[in-house]
């Protein structure tokens, strides 16, 4: 009978989707990714609308559409900084165990990574002035190998990323280069 409940717990475990375990990002990410993309859309709207500004002064009658168009365009970007951040915040997640870091996101590309934790050499932690201005940081994990050898973590609370950076370093290889 036990051997039995125990092949049931296995079974069940199994089922179990991957995504169990994985610990979220710090939910103030998606203010911060609202504002970013905020100014991001913001300085190339403005940039368009100066070239639309120049290109009407050459042939006024192009105004008729593209001024419209800049438009239609300016509302697309606000409701696409507001819609996106918070289904990137729900396909994030990441998750430590003894020997790998793992980290799931996308929305419509799922990406899954994985870090032995025996090839990390170094951690750094990132913290911009819009990071700071949300108690934020991101923890950027380097591997052996091209510019792709590296993995970041976005949307960190401030010491919660220190505390994961200091115990991935405890825990981390030893195989360094």
């Amino acid at each position: 009978m036990v051997e039995e409940t125990e092949q049931d717990l296995s079974s069940t475990q199994q089922a179990i989707p991957a995504s169990v375990g994985f610990r979220p990002l710090d939910r103030r990410v998606i203010g911060l990714w609202r504002l970013s993309n905020a100014v991001g859309f913001g300085i190339l709207l403005l940039a368009l609308l100066v070239a639309i500004v120049v290109f009407g002064l050459i042939r006024p009658y192009v105004l008729l559409w593209m001024i419209p168009g800049w438009f239609a365009l300016a509302l697309f970007c606000g409701w696409f900084s507001y819609w996106y951040p918070e289904r990137a915040y729900r396909a994030w997640g990441y998750r430590i165990d003894a020997k790998v870091l793992e980290t799931q996101r996308g929305i419509v590309f799922r990406v899954t990574r994985l870090l032995p934790l025996t090839r990390l050499q170094h951690v750094d932690l990132r913290r911009g002035p819009f990071e700071r201005m949300f108690g934020l940081a991101s923890l950027v994990l380097h591997t052996a190998g091209t510019h792709a050898a590296s993995l970041t973590i976005p949307g960190l609370e401030a010491e919660e990323a220190v505390r994961l950076r200091n115990h991935l370093v405890e825990i981390g290889g030893d195989d360094a280069v």
